[in-house]
């Protein structure tokens, strides 16, 4: 698969959702690109002018294929329970002569072997060892995109404190270091992967605008609360992954074990959290400030007093 390709033509599956929602705004407001949205039929979801929206059938190899002709690289944004999906997407993209494919990674650290053996990233693993094989044939090319958790997504959502009642769920004594970006700025690594395909060929890349711990947010969300009393616990991720994996083993498990090993990943030592080595610089991403983060928090606060 040659490398000195460049990008113009690019397709993205799992586009409706809020991840694929800001890679589509980033990938427009450059106007670098012609996208083509491939999304589920009978689909009703509205998207923004410039687009060529193509109804597909994600079960079916021959209802991809077609809309992937011509394109140069395929993205994807699919939610964590259609990730094995990505296989049809893959052999369809591969069928169509697609020069790169993304993934829908967005997270941990699947290179670090602790993460990796989590069953919730068992999908994950699965995908990225099939696009390796692929791309050691020559027939395709890839990119994996970790950028940890969405620091503004998990604050809205309380995976890291629950600000609407004061409650704070705390991991390993919580100073444990985790790196992470804002929803916005993955639309902007995509572009960035796109615009540089050489550099960013068949490897992961690891980006990250702030490391920060649970004890942190919690010591900012009390400096923003005054005279407001938090309820803090404290959870061993060891003895978590423990009782999960039971779970699993026993066939008692549902969302909520995935949920506790994926915080088992992000919180806990030696998940490979924090990212020690960045490709901030060749992907332009910057970090954000101290007041970047209060501000992101103070919003947050905010909205969750209006619920």
């Amino acid at each position: 698969m040659p490398y000195d390709i460049t990008i113009k033509k690019v397709a993205i599956a799992g586009a409706t959702g809020k991840l694929g929602s800001a890679i589509i705004t980033e990938l427009l407001r450059s106007g670098l690109f012609d996208i083509t949205v491939l999304t589920r039929d009978p689909s009703t979801h509205t998207f923004p002018d410039g687009l060529q929206v193509v109804k597909v059938d994600y079960g079916n190899v021959e209802s991809l294929v077609t809309p992937l002709h011509g394109q140069d690289a395929l993205v994807s944004a699919v939610p964590t329970g259609a990730i094995l999906e990505q296989r049809l997407l893959i052999d369809a993209a591969v069928t169509a002569g697609v020069k790169r494919f993304i993934p829908s990674e967005f997270g941990c650290d699947l290179k670090n072997a602790k993460a990796r053996a989590l069953p919730v990233f068992t999908s994950k693993v699965n995908i990225e060892d099939y696009l390796r094989e692929l791309a050691e044939k020559g027939v395709i090319s890839y990119t994996l995109i970790y950028n940890g958790p969405f620091l503004d997504m998990g604050l809205e959502y309380s995976m890291f404190l629950n600000f609407k009642d004061r409650k704070a769920e705390i991991y390993d004594g919580g100073d444990q270091e985790f790196s992470c970006i804002r929803l916005a700025t993955a639309g902007k690594i995509v572009r960035r992967v796109l615009t540089h395909p050489r550099e960013t060929a068949d490897r992961a890349v690891w980006v990250k605008e702030i490391d920060i711990s649970q004890n942190k947010l919690l010591q900012l969300a009390q400096s923003l609360t005054p005279g407001e009393k938090w309820e803090v616990t404290y959870v061993d991720t060891a003895e978590l992954e423990k009782q999960c994996l039971e779970q699993i083993r026993d066939n008692q498990d549902g969302p909520q074990t995935m949920l506790n090993l994926l915080k088992c990943a992000v919180f806990g030592h030696g998940y490979g959290s924090k990212f020690e080595h960045v490709h901030n610089g060749t992907l332009g991403i910057r970090t954000i400030t101290t007041s970047d983060l209060e501000e992101l928090v103070a919003r947050v606060l905010r909205t969750k007093a209006l619920e």
